[in-house]
């Protein structure tokens, strides 16, 4: 199993290519489009659940932990819970996508 913080540095380093890398990010017709959406609806869950499994190592500790790591807990719960939110918002686009395949065909140029 890899360290968080090798796996978090690399999510970052994928996340500032998809930002800010040459023509970021590069797609180039409809089929990657949806491929890319699909994909950052995957991986904003998975970051959901992450910051959520944080915030409860740091809620099962409460007891233990001085108040400022308890507030860091609910901190962390409430980020998971708004990244699962802008998830669930961007999974939304889904059945857009799908008409403008559809319409358009996958092969349609950006």
């Amino acid at each position: 199993m890899l360290p968080a913080t090798v796996v978090t540095a690399h999510l970052k380093a994928c996340a500032t290519e998809l930002a800010v890398g040459h023509g970021a990010p590069y797609v180039p017709d409809l089929a990657d489009l949806t491929a890319v959406v699909e994909d950052l609806v995957a991986g904003q869950q998975q970051i959901a659940i992450a910051l959520a499994h944080l915030a409860d190592q740091l809620t099962n500790r409460r007891q233990r932990t001085a108040p400022d790591m308890a507030a860091l807990g609910e901190v962390l719960a409430a980020a998971a819970t708004a990244t699962g939110h802008a998830a669930d918002a961007l999974a939304e686009s889904r059945p857009v996508l799908d008409i403008v395949l559809t319409s358009a065909g996958p092969d349609t140029q950006l």
